[in-house]
């Protein structure tokens, strides 16, 4: 069992590298990822959420909107990854909504 809870960015290369060769995960290992489901927001990530960043906000409502933002950045790459690893033909994929999401992944 491998336990990925790390840069969301680069998911799918961590995947890729312990699915393509048998010295870290055999036939049938399994990759925990963390995570998957970001907060809720990967469900909303192709729609786009119209927040308005007029002048007259405070500047608490401008560092909520810029959490907002990368929160919402993170949901897209966080969705890109769901749906590359699901059509990856060397692995078999369980997502659990539990919490943030976490998707266990058996080697094939």
């Amino acid at each position: 069992i491998v336990f990925v809870d790390a840069d969301k960015t680069r998911l799918m290369e961590y995947v890729d590298v312990l699915v393509s060769t048998d010295r870290v995960l055999k036939k049938g290992g399994l990759i925990v990822v963390d995570n998957v489901l970001w907060k809720g927001l990967v469900l909303d990530a192709s729609s786009s959420n119209g927040y308005d960043s007029s002048d007259d906000e405070s500047s608490q409502d401008k560092e909520l909107l810029k959490k907002n933002r990368r929160a919402r950045k993170l949901a897209n790459k966080m969705h890109r990854f769901n749906s590359a690893v699901v059509k990856d033909d060397r692995v078999d994929v369980l997502m659990m909504n539990l919490r943030d999401g976490l998707s266990m992944i058996r080697k094939r």
